[in-house]
């Protein structure tokens, strides 16, 4: 009897022992759990707020859906393109290159817009998980509001052919020809669209990185590139 006892009380003791050892090794796990993930949250924070720097112009978001806001400017990014990019240098440089895309396109849209009398009421991009981008824009043109229907005709016409203008001085000269389709895709988007409502889509986008690169590139120390400096439109 004396031995039954004696092991009975060494299993419950091995048990008890046993028990406290899982629950400290599962506390130990859950807390190195929540350290990594804590981790993982402030380094893609910090990240976040690196790439917010190469778009001053506008707010920049993590999330999953372009801002339905009537107002502003922003660009959304998706959580899970962001940790792509953490992990792929190649995927980082790209999207980077895309970013900084969105914040020369959203000077080039403010610039022709002043140059047209318009007033961009709010300008919405989004770059989803595979990296395709999309863009809402909505301008108003206070102006043509104010004008009776004659004159604002008068004006429509007026801006056409100015815009015509502008697309022949493009043609006329090579080096012009490719610095204009960046703004030349902003103008058409704008004389096509209902409402003032502009779309911009992964393609868009690509030609108007390629048309500044391009620009870019055919910049010297003596002739400056300026956003928007080659268009002639007044209306």
């Amino acid at each position: 009897m004396e031995i039954t006892n004696n092991y009975s009380n060494y299993v419950a003791q091995s048990m008890a022992g046993s028990n406290a050892t899982d629950g400290t090794k599962k506390k130990e796990t859950e807390k190195t759990q929540e350290t990594t993930e804590s981790n993982k949250s402030k380094s893609t924070t910090e990240y976040a707020n690196k790439l917010a720097k190469l778009v001053p112009s506008v707010k920049f978001r993590v999330g999953n859906a372009c801002v339905s806001d009537k107002s502003g400017k922003s660009l959304t990014v998706n959580p899970k393109l962001l940790e792509k990019m953490q992990n792929d240098p190649q995927k980082a440089k790209d999207m980077q290159d895309m970013i900084k895309g969105v914040e020369s396109m959203s000077k080039l849209a403010a610039s022709i817009a002043k140059a047209t009398g318009w007033t961009i009421v709010y300008q919405h991009s989004y770059i989803d998980e595979s990296g395709k981008y999309h863009c809402r824009m909505q301008t108003r043109n206070d102006g043509m509001l104010k004008l009776s229907d004659k004159l604002r005709e008068e004006r429509k016409k007026n801006s056409e052919k100015l815009l015509e203008r502008s697309k022949e001085k493009a043609a006329d000269k090579e080096e012009d020809k490719t610095s204009d389709k960046a703004e030349q895709l902003l103008l058409d988007k704008a004389e096509n669209s209902e409402d003032g409502i502009i779309y911009l889509n992964d393609e868009d986008m690509k030609t108007i990185m390629d048309s500044i690169k391009e620009n870019a590139e055919q910049t010297t120390d003596k002739d400056t590139m300026t956003v928007g400096a080659n268009l002639d439109l007044q209306v």
